[in-house]
């Protein structure tokens, strides 16, 4: 029996503001049998029961529109709920592809869904009525093309191979020509040109039962001569009775009367409990043949005064029908939010550590908008509640909650910031932050250890403001699954349920040491444990810098000014594995400056900066400064002491900002300079002119210790010249400064410092063997490293557990009726579970709850994470049973240990 059909449905829904409110039901019809059938028509039989109470229904049909909606007459429903709106549009009808008619008024006839492209066409072609056409598609004559034939509709967009090489390359457009498997290059499920060769041939392809290119064929709705809607009614529930007279969706005979006739009923104004049908036909269904229907589900808040007023008017229903016909005009295409992140929870003590990956500002490509990356930021919802409710109090212009307010936000620094003003729904734009920089890691320090926490990261776009009116940012779902006893059975991957809790007693959390740390600047490097649970215990990394040179003196290796803009971090432990990366292409936050003035990338000076997580890690890095600076805590006496003055030069120093050592011997001709040309500046970069003297012997030397001549295996030695003060001629120490500085050949270069001595005696002078360090502040260099390992955890520190355990709590003492640890039920037939907590005790042990008469209660064997030092009580017996008021008694051991711990609480009901 039966009439061989093949019924298959798709539910389609976007969380975005403008259309998350409409769900979308796609029906496909399949004539499986072995024979035609004439005459059949498609329908919905709608129920709509608004509120539930379901006896006092109002509603309206508009024909224009081919859109229903009813609505409650009083606004309130079962248990005294605010009911809504609800409306069906619909959509999509069966085509007659083989009548010779243009069924959809689109200037074209018996366009089909399944037809393969053979040849292309000229713009015209296949067009029998180009006014209808142009109108039907809002298109203008010069919009029109050549054309493969099975295109009807000339919206299949080919692609630009450009090197000619047969691959779609990122850099290139590749439209809608990306073949059967409908994946794109750049898009997260890529893996490469489709192996039959339909990605990249120029051709619109398709193959039934296996895949099809966008806006071609079964992706393409305009591509049907559909029938429209040609029967509606809205009705009260009649009686159930099996009679072929009765119109119920289960007496055929009946319904063929309401849904194969051509009428459209437009409004019926009684309060009842109302029935919608909805249906399109009759046509014939040929063997193999498939055909479909579809509607969109709307929901809605609307004033009752409108909806009952004689236009019964629903602005924010009707806004979300414009948005859903865009929807169903797109091919059911709409702007999708960025890939998913997916999240790392980690528990402290009073404070929850989130992390997660980056692939939703790395991998993101959303096809409605061109297959750009329109990732524009992040933001973390938190909640108390498993329905995630406790952040929803931002309200549209109607006071209905509408947006959730983030606890985190961050965005990228783009110019792309504060509230859309496009898109609007009920007046509500979008917040898209405030040009902070990306972050992936939050630590919420505002939690209380022992209640449950449900964290949601989700990653937004930036819209789409010039697509019509403008389509509001997109975000993604948080999806909390509960079952019956609303429980949790389980949560998206950008869900998180954390519990904050003490440490147990006697752990020893992982920790860090640092191998080596070779600084050539002066900042701090400090690299930190956050995501527990991710690290790589045993794992060694070393962190090196990237660096950028900026200026420099023409001809000699030590003179140059740098500065650094990126860093690297390699897993050394198995083999050098590149584990993180920050340049200027991609970085954290605002961890990278540009300064346009001078034109180069910088580490942020003006705050420490922190890395992204990587294995559970993350490093903390203080620049200290972006330009070196002369360092008057650096530069000092490391042997013996003599009066003396240096003076750093303001603008050369700059390319000469290393560690310097003045070695002071017994020998007058210890050095004598080389310079015997160049201009000499002094330190405000004003030339001394004739006043010097070239050559000086003098019975120290100024090494360059930041340094090695590779030729000679020693620091480099620095040049010298004497400044001539008096004019005299004469190089007379206690009277003229000496220049310490770069010379190239025998022409001086640049000025380092400047060394004065002032003496008043020969007593303050130096003796030999006494050595001055002189010193600046300098960015992190590129032969800069810091080693560092993640050292195993250690066993519990045995006698840590006896003193931690005489820390044990239980929270609430006494119970009160309830506390904030217990979870709110949304279900009225519910009863909220109950809970008390045990705080420090240690992660293996045992409880053991007696009466004051000492009847054991309850047992409770605790088997915990090694870090987690709490555990919940259900407050039942060991029957199941809820305990009664009174005071209780509770003991604890440790299993590792054998410690005890006695305690009472109390319970007030």
């Amino acid at each position: 029996g039966g009439l061989g059909l093949r019924v298959s449905v798709r539910g389609f829904q976007w969380n975005n503001p403008q259309a998350r409110d409409a769900i979308f039901w796609e029906y496909s019809v399949a004539n499986i049998s072995d024979y035609d059938l004439r005459d059949v028509a498609f329908g919905y039989w709608l129920d709509n029961s608004i509120g539930g109470d379901g006896d006092d229904d109002l509603g309206y049909f508009n024909k224009q529109i081919d859109m229903a909606y009813s609505w409650d007459i009083n606004g309130i429903g079962a248990g005294g709920l605010p009911t809504g709106v609800m409306g069906f549009a619909y959509l999509e009808s069966p085509g007659l592809a083989y009548d010779y008619r243009d069924n959809d008024n689109d200037g074209l006839v018996d366009e089909k869904r399944d037809n393969e492209a053979t040849a292309i066409i000229g713009a015209t072609e296949g067009i029998t009525d180009l006014n209808a056409f142009l109108e039907f598609y809002k298109l203008n004559v010069e919009d029109l093309k050549d054309h493969w034939d099975a295109d009807e509709d000339q919206d299949w967009q080919d692609g630009e191979d450009l090197n000619g090489d047969g691959i779609y390359q990122l850099s290139e457009n590749y439209g809608d020509d990306i073949g059967i498997d409908g994946v794109g290059p750049g898009e997260l499920n890529y893996n490469g040109p489709d192996l039959d060769g339909s990605e990249c041939n120029h051709k619109p392809d398709f193959l039934e039962g296996v895949g099809c290119e966008p806006n071609f064929n079964t992706t393409d709705v305009s591509e049907s001569d559909m029938v429209g809607l040609t029967a509606f009614r809205m009705f009260p529930i009649p009686s159930h009775a099996p009679s072929n007279e009765t119109t119920w969706f289960k007496n055929d005979q009946a319904m063929w009367g309401v849904i194969g006739v051509d009428s459209l009923e437009e409004y019926v104004d009684n309060v009842s409990n109302l029935v919608e049908v909805f249906a399109s036909g009759p046509f014939p269904l040929y063997q193999g043949r498939v055909e479909r229907i579809s509607m969109s589900e709307l929901h809605s808040y609307d004033p009752l005064e409108g909806l009952s007023s004689e236009n019964h008017t629903a602005p924010a229903l009707y806004e979300l029908k414009r948005i859903v016909q865009v929807i169903y005009e797109k091919d059911y295409r709409f702007a999708q939010p960025p890939e998913m992140p997916t999240i790392t929870a980690t528990a402290g003590d009073n404070k929850v550590i989130l992390t997660w990956d980056d692939i939703a500002d790395t991998k993101t490509r959303d096809p409605f908008v061109g297959n750009i990356n329109d990732f524009e930021g992040y933001k973390i919802y938190r909640s108390t509640d498993k329905y995630l409710s406790d952040p929803e109090i931002i309200t549209d212009g109607y006071g209905t909650p509408m947006f959730k307010k983030p606890i985190y936000q961050c965005d990228l620094d783009d110019g792309i910031n504060g509230f859309t003003d496009f898109g609007l729904v009920n007046g509500m734009g979008y917040n898209l932050g405030t040009d902070t920089g990306i972050s992936h890691i939050f630590v919420d320090n505002t939690v209380q250890n022992g209640r449950t926490y449900y964290y949601a990261v989700v990653a937004y776009d930036f819209g789409a403001p010039d697509i019509g009116p403008g389509i509001a940012p997109s975000e993604n779902n948080a999806v909390i699954e509960l079952d019956e006893a609303e429980e949790v059975r389980s949560v998206g991957k950008n869900v998180a349920v954390v519990v904050p809790h003490q440490r147990a007693a006697g752990y020893i959390p992982p920790s860090l040491d640092i191998l080596e740390s070779n600084l050539f600047g002066s900042g701090l490097v400090n690299p930190l444990i956050r995501a527990q649970g991710s690290l790589k215990q045993g794992h060694e990394y070393a962190l090196t810098f990237l660096a950028d040179t900026i200026e420099e003196i023409s001809g000699y290796e030590y003179g140059f000014q740098y500065v650094t803009n990126g860093l690297k971090i390699f897993d050394l432990t198995d083999s050098t594995v590149l584990v993180y990366s920050e340049d200027t292409s991609k970085y954290i936050g605002q961890n990278l400056v540009y300064r346009d003035t001078s034109d180069f990338w910088t580490l942020n000076p003006e705050q420490k900066i922190y890395t992204d997580v990587f294995d559970g890690l993350q490093v903390e890095i203080d620049p200290d400064v972006e330009v070196p600076e002369y360092s008057i805590n650096s530069s000092k006496w490391i042997n013996g002491y003599g009066n003396m003055r240096i003076t750093p030069t303001v603008e050369e120093a700059l390319k000469l900002a290393w560690k310097y050592h003045i070695v002071f011997t017994d020998n007058d001709s210890a050095y004598v300079g080389i310079a015997r040309s160049g201009t000499v500046r002094d330190e405000n970069g004003n030339s001394i002119g004739l006043k010097k003297i070239n050559q000086p012997a003098i019975n120290f030397y100024v090494q360059n210790t930041s340094f090695i001549d590779t030729s000679t295996g020693q620091f480099p030695i620095m040049d010298v010249v004497a400044h001539d003060v008096n004019e005299n001629g004469i190089f007379e120490i206690a009277l003229d400064r000496i220049f310490v500085g770069a010379t190239v050949g025998s022409r001086w270069r640049a000025t380092a410092f400047i060394i004065d001595f002032q003496l008043d005696s020969a007593l303050d002078y130096p003796e030999a063997g006494d050595v001055f360090q002189v010193d600046w502040r300098r960015p992190f260099f590129n032969t800069d490293t810091i080693r560092f390992k993640v050292k195993k955890e250690t066993e519990l520190d045995i006698d840590s557990v006896k003193i931690d355990m005489d820390s044990i709590k239980v929270v609430p003492n006494p119970y009160v009726m309830t506390n904030m640890m217990e979870s709110a039920v949304a279900n009225q037939f519910l009863n909220q579970r109950r809970r008390i907590m045990f705080t420090h005790i240690p992660s293996d042990c045992r409880i053991k709850i007696f009466t004051v008469s000492g009847v054991l209660v309850d047992e409770i064997v605790v088997n915990n994470k090694p870090e987690n030092g709490i555990i919940h009580w259900d407050m039942l017996t060991r029957e199941n049973l809820e305990i009664a008021a009174g005071m209780y008694i509770y003991h604890i051991d440790s299993i590792e240990t054998g410690k005890e711990k006695v305690g009472k609480f109390a319970v007030i009901k």
